[in-house]
């Protein structure tokens, strides 16, 4: 109880399962994919130049999903002379920065629960939940088969990671929207195996272009719903499953770095109020992550003003989107530091916002996320410890227990 005596929950930190490809997959996976998984391991081996580099996803020399580099505004060509893997071309704050925050992170804590809980404790976070960090993008592979291999393999590491914290650590398994009727096969193995399972996180949307008002996912909802667990919307820079931006904005490192996240969260919300997804399954919760979250007061006036009870374009809609939001069922994380928590808070209220910090990435706000959040001065101590970890406990009740 690391705030006055009140549960601090980090409800979307990571594990990098590409820092040790072999260590996240080899003893895990489906022996039948064993061959395939030993040709993606020795193409990453081949394209690392050190340990732990991205080398999945995310640049032009990826082994499963390569993308151009990424282009400066106001040039014309730059015949690759501009490519870089530094720390603003991924997004995050200044070199020095991410650099200092990085130094201090053991990478090691990808399979050391150890040394997660320790930094835990310097950052005063009792219980932390653990998404992967690139494995949604493994949608784009030909063999829907070896996609449910490989996240299968995942969930079976997270299990064994996280097995001897005392429900200090929790983890997100990874969805095949591919193959939903595998996915309802974990969701339900898992909850019943395993208390450190917090539910399912689903892209912000769907392999094909889909939103996720999609009706070919509603046997998720109605399964997360049945449960008692939770969905987790999440999404990542530059990697299938895609959401505008990746493909409208001239491959523009600068917008999309400043409006990717945000763009996909608001995508994702919108359809899923719009789909009337909370109205079609009336118990469900889900959470938008690593989207930030100023963004949020705007959307809901947007939508409440684009709304009419008698469109065909909501059939599925029974009320005003900000009616939706005020039930309790919508939440949102914040990245610590954002500008405009405290309006998000007085517009739409004190029970959506979840606390997060993107641990172990670079940019993130560890260790210093809690004090980010108390130290607002237009914030009741009310609404702190709610963010802090009592909405986490709305949203995913075993934490409570």
């Amino acid at each position: 109880m690391s705030y006055n005596g009140h549960l601090v929950v980090d409800m979307d930190c990571h594990i990098r399962e590409y820092e040790d490809l072999d260590r996240t997959y080899r003893e895990n996976i489906d022996p039948k994919y064993r061959d395939a998984y030993e040709r993606l391991s020795t193409a990453v081996h081949a394209r690392e130049r050190r340990p732990g580099d991205q080398v999945l996803f995310m640049n032009s020399n990826a082994v499963v999903w390569p993308v151009p580099p990424r282009r400066p505004l106001g040039v014309y060509d730059t015949f690759g002379s501009e490519r870089s893997a530094s720390p603003e071309a991924q997004g995050v704050g200044t070199v020095a920065e991410a650099r200092a925050r990085q130094s201090e992170i053991d990478r090691a804590c990808h399979w050391d629960p150890s040394i997660r809980l320790r930094d835990m404790d310097v950052a005063g976070v009792d219980v932390s939940v653990m998404f992967a960090s690139q494995s949604d993008g493994f949608c784009t592979l030909r063999d829907v088969g070896f996609e449910s291999a490989l996240q299968e393999a995942y969930h079976r590491y997270m299990t064994a990671y996280c097995a001897e914290s005392d429900g200090q650590l929790r983890w997100v398994g990874n969805s095949n929207l591919r193959d939903v009727p595998k996915t309802l096969e974990w969701m339900s193995y898992w909850a019943e195996q395993d208390d450190n399972f917090a539910g399912m996180f689903i892209p912000r949307a769907c392999p094909d272009g889909r939103l996720l008002d999609n009706p070919d996912l509603w046997p998720i909802y109605e399964r997360s719903q049945d449960l008692d667990l939770p969905l987790w919307v999440h999404g990542g820079t530059m990697r299938p499953p895609l959401t505008p931006g990746a493909t409208e904005l001239d491959n523009s490192g600068f917008i999309i770095n400043a409006v990717y996240h945000g763009w996909g969260g608001q995508t994702a919300v919108a359809a899923l109020i719009g789909g009337g997804v909370f109205d079609l399954f009336p118990k469900l919760r889900i959470g938008a992550f690593e989207s930030g979250a100023g963004w949020m007061p705007w959307l809901i006036e947007r939508l409440d003003e684009a709304y009419s009870p008698t469109s065909s374009m909501t059939p599925h809609l029974k009320r005003l989107p900000s009616e939706v939001v005020a039930e309790g069922r919508l939440f949102c994380a914040v990245d610590p530091g954002e500008k405009f928590i405290e309006l998000c808070v007085e517009d739409l209220g004190e029970h959506v916002w979840l606390f997060s910090t993107d641990y172990p990435h670079g940019g993130g706000c560890w260790p210093e996320g809690v004090p980010l959040i108390t130290k607002l001065e237009r914030l009741s101590e009310r609404a702190k410890i709610k963010m802090l970890g009592e909405n986490a406990t709305r949203f995913l009740p075993s934490l409570a227990r």
